[in-house]
């Protein structure tokens, strides 16, 4: 999926022989590795809006990844939405250093339970503070991030929604961590 995304934008060898600061990318287009093998499909797009300052939205597919936590056939959605502030060294691109970001996550989604014999549906929303680094080579793009926050909505014996995890099924305080990979442009 990485290498396809990877493929289909039009990177010349000039582009990739540029330095950082000849030209500044003012987006990105990422994929979050880890929720491919729980069950996810996750493509993030961030856009400068001015500088340091930044809009990511995240569209993700629940379902057609692979299953390795519970094999639970898990279907449904799930969506994020934050506005970034970046707090970047000196020299480096308009979208790369330190950065903290308000989120709204939600995902809604069915699931089997091995032991009901019955699927369940599960609507869960988020509000989190998120923090965390984003590098940028050249065109390649690294985001690591860690956060938390209070969520509602049903869990229904579930404590990963796909798009941030629970503590247990009956909590409200939600938490996310992982690392994202991409191409900026």
């Amino acid at each position: 999926f990485i290498l396809a995304i990877l493929i289909s934008l039009p990177i010349s060898a000039n582009e990739l022989n540029n330095d950082v600061n000849d030209e500044i990318r003012k987006n990105n287009l990422k994929v979050t590795i880890l929720s491919i093998f729980s069950g996810s499909l996750k493509l993030t797009y961030e856009r400068q809006i001015v500088r340091n300052q930044s809009l990511e939205v995240t569209i993700g597919a629940i379902g057609p990844a692979f299953d390795i936590l519970k094999k639970s056939s898990p279907l449904g959605a799930l969506g994020r939405l934050a506005y970034k502030f970046i707090f970047p060294m000196s020299g480096q691109n308009g979208l790369e250093g330190w950065y903290v970001k308000p989120e709204i996550a939600f995902s809604s989604y069915s699931y089997y339970n091995k032991d009901m014999l019955q699927r369940y549906r599960v609507d869960k929303m988020a509000i989190m503070a998120v923090g965390g680094y984003q590098f940028v080579f050249n065109w390649f793009v690294l985001d690591i991030f860690l956060g938390g926050g209070g969520g509602i909505g049903n869990s229904q014996k579930s404590n990963y929604h796909h798009g941030f995890i629970t503590f247990n099924t009956k909590s409200n305080i939600v938490f996310t961590a992982g690392f994202k990979v991409g191409v900026a442009f």
